[in-house]
């Protein structure tokens, strides 16, 4: 059973090497939902004993250099201004925590729930389903999100002026960081993944930044397929309800509540159309319960531990007796197939799929992992949609124990 202790100091890691996509751990068990399966990267999610709960394990690190890490780490970069009033937070740098979020797999929606103007105000008690201040979700690189409301009497959109390039800042000398708004970073793991080709916010072809603890999916300027959201049911917070479906047509969540951050400068216009202020940053209202968090199940947030542990003998927990490489299934496919193999001990794993030539056609995990059981899934479709040629394809895994290689079928 995994353990996790969250919200004590702990050394930022791999400081001989940077902290990226590539080098970053990520552990993803085969019973988890296929959102956070396709969508996250550096981070550890499992299903909870009851299978009520995904439990989500993230360290708040940030993938990518920023001059909030401090001089000698190898993701540090010196402070450049991004224009007038800004500053960097003196003293203040990215510290590693342990974090996990329980988030429900069928969420409840609150009773007559109104997200008006009133209950989107900026400003923090006014509303008894706000999210508490502090992390109450993870992107979808394992960041921080935090409220989008600031401690009295500061303003969250000043905020913007501390932060770096990815949209991000620690919180004081906590050296927590965390987003309030969007970040190229959740982009870059979408990237990273093959699902898009542009990590620029507001351009990507798919736009999602990450998960709130309650189960709310934060998006950008686009739906989960891609299509251009419509406005019109919008709430105070940009959120509306309808099934999630991906741009292969995969329904990932059933009438789930979800918001979109999507804008070109921060205003107080109604730019949207939508009878509200602009909604520039993360959710400010939790429009679910989440049970076993307080009264009105209203205090979701990061947590030393998880609501429930985690489900054994079905994910990473268990350490296998022989390093494996099993037979994808289906096959022959089209055009998704599960790859699963097992790792006896942890370290450097390398899995791409290559074609009859030996021509590498997508690397789908590259970096460090944990000895155990894991489950990849490969869409067998590049950036746009298309499908990859119909044949034989080989897909090959190396680590410290060996090279393993299978070959597969996809089919028409």
């Amino acid at each position: 059973m995994i353990i996790k202790i969250a919200l004590i100091y702990l050394p930022v890691i791999m400081m001989g090497q940077a902290y990226t996509l590539e080098s970053c751990e990520t552990n993803l068990s085969s019973n988890a939902p296929s959102f956070y399966q396709k969508y996250f990267q550096c981070v550890d999610i499992s299903l909870s004993s009851s299978g009520n709960y995904v439990n989500l394990y993230y360290s708040g690190l940030a993938p990518y250099e920023s001059w909030y890490y401090e001089s000698g780490n190898p993701n540090h970069i010196d402070y450049v201004s991004q224009g007038a009033g800004y500053f960097q937070v003196p003293n203040s740098y990215i510290t590693e925590y342990d974090y996990v979020v329980s988030i429900p797999i069928d969420p409840e929606a609150r009773l007559n729930l109104t997200i008006d103007a009133d209950a989107v105000d900026g400003e923090v008690g006014t509303s008894n389903f706000e999210y508490p201040m502090g992390s109450v979700g993870s992107a979808l690189n394992g960041v921080n999100m935090y409220n989008p409301c600031a401690s009295p009497p500061d303003a969250i959109e000043d905020e913007a002026y501390s932060f770096d390039y990815y949209s991000g800042h620690p919180a004081g000398p906590t050296g927590i960081y965390h987003y309030h708004t969007t970040s190229k970073g959740p982009l870059e793991v979408l990237e990273y993944k093959g699902i898009i080709e542009t990590p620029t916010v507001g351009s990507g072809e798919i736009e999602v930044f990450g998960i709130m603890c309650d189960g709310v999916v934060v998006m950008g300027c686009t739906e989960l397929d891609g299509s251009v959201p419509n406005t019109s049911d919008w709430d105070a917070q940009n959120g509306h309800v309808h099934d999630m479906v991906d741009e292969l047509g995969t329904t990932q969540f059933t009438n789930r509540y979800h918001t979109h951050v999507c804008y070109d400068e921060i205003t107080e216009d109604d730019t949207d159309g939508n009878g509200y202020q602009e909604h520039e940053f993360t959710p400010e209202i939790s429009y679910y319960k989440t049970e076993g968090m307080g009264q009105n199940y209203n205090r979701c947030a990061a947590m030393s531990d998880p609501i429930e542990e985690d489900m054994v003998a079905l994910g990473d927990e268990i350490t296998p007796g022989d390093f494996s490489l099993y037979q994808n299934y289906p096959n022959p496919f089209n055009p998704t197939t599960s790859i699963e193999y097992d790792l006896t001990k942890s370290g450097s794993v390398d899995l791409a799929i290559y074609d009859l030539m030996g021509h590498r056609v997508r690397t789908l995990v590259f970096g460090n992992q944990k000895s155990g059981f894991k489950t990849v899934v490969w869409d067998a479709t590049n950036d746009f949609g298309q499908a990859v040629s119909a044949g034989m394809y080989f897909y090959t895994l190396n680590t410290s124990e060996g090279s393993l290689t299978q070959k597969m079928l996809l089919i028409k």
